[in-house]
């Protein structure tokens, strides 16, 4: 099953990846958006653009395979393994 994990620090949220509608930028940080309803916002004030570009891009684009997104990484914040 293709699945996304969305790791901060000690945190990690995992479910199925056709649970993701978007990933979507903020002046503070990114929120995530889950089906039913559910919004995952990180708010970090340091995070870079490029950054948040990246893990937008990356959900948007990636729709097959499991999608990591890794908030301590403002260089690599995304990384996809096809199973």
């Amino acid at each position: 099953m293709d699945k996304i994990s969305v790791k901060k620090g000690s945190v990690l949220i995992e479910c199925a990846r056709t649970d993701l509608i978007g990933v979507d930028q903020t002046p503070d940080g990114v929120v995530f958006t889950l089906k039913g309803g559910l919004l995952l916002h990180v708010t970090d004030t340091d995070m870079p653009i490029h950054t948040k570009d990246m893990m937008k891009n990356a959900g948007d684009s990636f729709q097959k395979g499991h999608l990591t997104f890794n908030l301590e990484s403002y260089n690599i914040p995304t990384s996809l393994e096809i199973i």
